[in-house]
């Protein structure tokens, strides 16, 4: 429950993960800011409070002159409550970590690509992923600034994203996928691993699941909401691409989704009924690979074995797209990898 401090102090809220927030109030230049800082305790939550008080990151927009300065604005403005909480929480790692440290305290126009190339350049010990972002994070944070007039162009408009390669997705291998669903019929949470095989959805989407979206009268699995992060902790809420899709209930899973009693709204739930978070899932998915004794991958690789193995059978790119959720069909397009059990079976047919 939220605890209302005098006028001027905020609000000090205890979250489910224990933790508090305190939300206040600025006046900065005239100009009305509100602000959230998230501790461990409520003294802790005024002591970032005060620290941000101190710092210049409550520059007025039309005051900005630094990259640091815009990048609390862009933040703000351009990314919170624009995307799911965890992109924003990333896109924040991003500039406070990597951005900021490198070029922070260079006014916005005298940024040139040299700054930004060097910044690349020391970040190539990073993943793929996070260096890919870190560009991202730098194109729209001048795309904005240029917007804003607060510098005539951007930097980024000359610099390329670094080179990080196409990794092919990794997936649970036939004899590997022929193991686990010779055990997913005998394990207590042997159906959390043939939903995702058989499904292909994403772990949140699984979690999202409620008994209103089975259709097995037709077969169909609609999609439409996911366990998310927010900043409450674990919520419901719509899908990545906010879009509705279907997928079908093959064979292998009518059964169990028959059999399986309704413990709750959500399909995947706990005693109380409510949603598994991704922890608890994870646990216990991890728990089935340990328990008898089989090759572990995460739970996105079932995803990406699904629809390996469609592609693998002869289903067309744009169905897979349709039942994974992409909405672009360049995405799809990273499971058309090399196959080289394929190749190591034609060499036989070379006849020299």
């Amino acid at each position: 429950m939220a605890k209302r401090r005098a006028n001027g102090e905020g609000t000090i809220t205890k979250l489910p993960s224990g933790n508090y927030r305190l939300r206040m109030v600025f006046d900065v230049d005239g100009i009305e800011r509100r602000e959230s800082f998230t501790a461990t305790s409520p003294t802790a939550c005024r002591q970032a409070a005060k620290a941000w008080q101190a710092s210049d990151d409550k520059v007025a927009i039309e005051k900005v002159k630094t990259v640091k300065q815009w990048a609390v604005h862009w933040l703000e403005v351009y990314k919170k409550d624009k995307v799911a909480y965890k992109s924003y929480q990333n896109y924040k790692l991003y500039v406070d970590k990597h951005i900021v440290p490198a070029i922070g305290d260079l006014k916005l126009t005298d940024v040139r690509p040299a700054h930004i190339e060097k910044l690349h350049g020391e970040k190539t010990s990073l993943s793929a992923s996070a260096r890919k972002h870190i560009h991202l994070a730098l194109k729209g944070l001048f795309e904005t600034a240029v917007e804003n007039n607060l510098c005539q162009s951007s930097p980024m408009s000359r610099v390329k994203a670094p080179a990080v390669g196409n990794s092919e997705p990794e997936i649970f291998v036939a004899n590997e996928v022929k193991e686990i669903l010779a055990a997913v019929d005998d394990h207590k949470y042997g159906l959390y691993i043939k939903m995702l095989l058989y499904t292909g959805l994403r772990m949140g989407e699984l979690l999202a699941l409620q008994w209103g979206d089975i259709d097995l009268d037709n077969d169909l699995v609609k999609i439409s909401r996911a366990i998310a992060k927010s900043e409450d902790g674990w919520a419901v809420k719509n899908t990545k691409t906010n879009r509705v899709r279907y997928v079908a209930i093959p064979e292998q899973l009518k059964e169990d989704l028959t059999q399986r009693p309704k413990d709750g709204i959500f399909i995947l739930c706990n005693p109380d009924g409510s949603h598994l978070t991704p922890h608890q899932f994870e646990r216990r998915y991890k728990k089935f690979f340990e328990q008898n004794d089989l090759t572990y991958r995460s739970p996105h690789k079932c995803r990406h074995t699904f629809a390996t193995f469609l592609l693998k059978g002869n289903a067309d790119l744009r169905s897979i797209q349709a039942m994974l959720g992409h909405s672009k069909i360049s995405t799809t397009e990273i499971y058309t990898h090399i196959d080289t059990d394929d190749i190591k079976r034609n060499v036989t047919k070379l006849n020299y």
